[in-house]
């Protein structure tokens, strides 16, 4: 059928077209316009061969409802398009949409940013509809789209693609009004694939250094397979402090390639937030929460409280151009520190005044500079537990004959950083000295070894802290055990066993000596076995008589004498 409307912003024009009705050649055309209420008139404009038309202006009633058709005449022949009813002054057609609209993509909802249309007396936002093809799809898909936010000079608009994926979306828009008409289709807007997972963060803290700072070492796996279009933004916050002049250096933004990062950071706590975006906008964030520096040998150089404020010097190892003091009270959330932005050279010395402290309370003092090369750095940090109470410890005691177990709770100073250094042990005997034992700041008991039985002692327990010497001044009193009757008798049967088991061991001893000393004195006389020396036959054994050889001896033996090696041990016994 006929189509007839205006363009935006101020075209007074009307722009008919039609689709041509007959074969082209002698065909001409006629556009008819019929007009409702007061005036009731038509309007006939011969166009000829061309299917496309624009009526003048002032032959229009433009306020009233019409009719419109076309005649298409060849020959005798005469053919009609059906009628079109409108309302001249309402039908707009607008613009197609502007390529190179801001979008982002969330949970299958595409939001696009648009420009309002500059229309005279376009009173309501613009319908709006998207046509969408999903990468491995054969057509497109067309869905209405939703007004959700309008400005003076964009409109916010969601789009239901229901999937993820990669897209390329079009959008067309139209006046609400019934007159009006769809516009063309926008542009290809390329959709990527959303990011629905924050990246997988791996982290490596090291220690603060003498310098006041430390570095985070990050590193994170690629969220999208196809990523060369995500960039990686880590914001960087710090809790205790937040300083105008710092505070865009705060955030760094990374290539798709990059998958580590370093930063420098000083002793305070920090939030670190790292997100993955593309065209389609972000997605979620992951967080890393890095605590505060705890133990640090970075001093002020005096502390002290007036009251119950507490008043802090220190000094400033480099020159910056801001500072913070940061007063903590331990476990509380983080609360903002004062900051000051004004330089300072190096080597200055400044005086703070912070809050009271709670009592009883463990409170984080620190004191942080920052310069615009440098970044941040921790100057001066000391814990501080604030109590009233003494250092002396109340213990439990159980005792034997020669040793005592000391038991205590543990310190609420032992959880404050730094506050407890260790306990100290004091115990001593009437008339004896005192002797002193040291235990660490963890440690809940203690074991009093080789006591004397049956003996009263002083004993004491006592928190040393950075500024107390650690002398016992609370002494608690027990005695140990006496041996007792079993323990007078396991002593006697120590002594006879020992009697009873020496006498043997003494006469063994003795005569192992005595053995010694006769194989020394009379050493035995070689056997006369198998030697030719003497020998007698045996006629002579028979008779008695002995044989004379070169040699007679002066006096005669008995030869079973000659064999005699050793005393009879009946006579050495006797």
């Amino acid at each position: 059928g006929v189509s007839c409307w205006k363009k935006c912003p101020k075209d007074r024009s009307f722009h008919c077209s039609w689709p041509p009705l007959v074969p082209a050649g002698n065909t001409s055309y006629t556009l008819n316009f019929c007009f409702e209420g007061k005036f009731s008139k038509c309007r006939q404009f011969k166009v000829g061969t061309a299917t496309t038309f624009s009526p003048p202006h002032h032959r229009l009633y433009i306020f009233e409802n019409a009719t419109a058709w076309v005649e298409a005449r060849w020959g005798h022949q005469v053919h009609r398009t059906p009628n079109h009813t409108l309302h001249l002054n309402k039908a707009v057609k607008l613009d197609p949409p502007p390529s190179g609209m801001p979008f982002s993509k969330t949970g299958g909802q595409l939001r696009v940013q648009v420009p309002q249309a500059q229309c005279d007396g376009l009173d309501q936002p613009p319908q709006w509809e998207a046509r969408f093809w999903r990468v491995g799809d054969s057509s497109w898909t067309q869905v209405t789209c939703e007004t959700v936010m309008v400005t003076s000079e964009y409109d916010s608009v969601t789009c239901a693609l229901g999937v993820n994926g990669t897209f390329v979306v079009q959008l067309r828009h139209k006046p609400p009004h019934w007159s009006s008409y769809w516009s063309d289709w926008s542009s290809n807007i390329s959709v990527p694939e959303e990011i629905l997972g924050s990246p997988v963060l791996s982290h490596q803290l090291g220690k603060l250094g003498r310098d006041g700072q430390r570095v985070l070492r990050l590193s994170w796996q690629p969220v999208l397979k196809e990523q060369r279009n995500v960039t990686y933004k880590l914001d960087v916050h710090m809790l205790a402090c937040s300083c105008a002049k710092s505070e865009e250096k705060d955030t760094v933004v990374l290539g798709w390639e990059v998958t580590e990062h370093n930063l420098t950071l000083c002793g305070a706590e920090y939030e670190i937030l790292l997100t993955a975006a593309n065209a389609a906008g972000p997605g979620p964030a992951r967080q890393l929460r890095v605590p505060a520096e705890q133990r640090a040998d970075l001093s002020f150089k005096e502390i002290s409280v007036v009251g119950s404020t507490v008043i802090v010097q220190w000094e400033a190892p480099v020159p910056g151009h801001a500072f913070c003091f940061e007063q903590q009270t331990l476990p509380e959330p983080p609360e903002q520190g004062v900051c000051k932005q004004q330089e300072f050279p190096a080597n200055s010395i400044h005086t703070e005044k912070g809050r009271a402290l709670a009592v009883p309370g463990c409170h984080r003092l620190a004191l942080h500079g920052w310069d615009e090369k440098r970044g941040w750095a921790t100057f001066a940090l000391r814990h501080n537990y604030a109590s009233n109470d003494s250092l002396a410890v109340p213990i439990s005691i159980s005792s034997t004959d020669v040793a005592v177990v000391l038991q205590w709770e543990p310190s609420p100073r032992a959880a404050c950083p730094g506050a407890l250094a260790k306990y100290r042990i004091c115990h001593v005997a009437k008339g004896d000295n005192v002797t002193y034992s040291e235990v660490d700041a963890t440690a809940s008991n203690y074991t009093l070894q080789n006591l004397q039985p049956g003996t009263a002692y002083r004993v004491g327990v006592w928190e040393v802290t950075e500024d107390s010497k650690g002398t016992c001044s609370t002494w608690w009193h027990f005695k140990t055990k006496a041996l007792g009757p079993q323990g007078a008798a396991w002593r006697g049967n120590l002594k006879y066993l020992g009697i009873s088991l020496g006498l043997p061991a003494a006469a063994a001893i003795y005569h192992l000596s005595k053995r010694r000393a006769r194989r020394l004195l009379f050493p035995p006389l070689p056997k006369p076995v198998g030697t030719k020396a003497i020998q007698f036959s045996a006629g002579e054994m028979s008779q008695g008589q002995p044989r004379t050889g070169l040699v007679e001896p002066s006096e005669r033996f008995n030869p079973a004498e000659l064999l005699l090696t050793e005393p009879d041990p009946s006579e050495e016994t006797a």
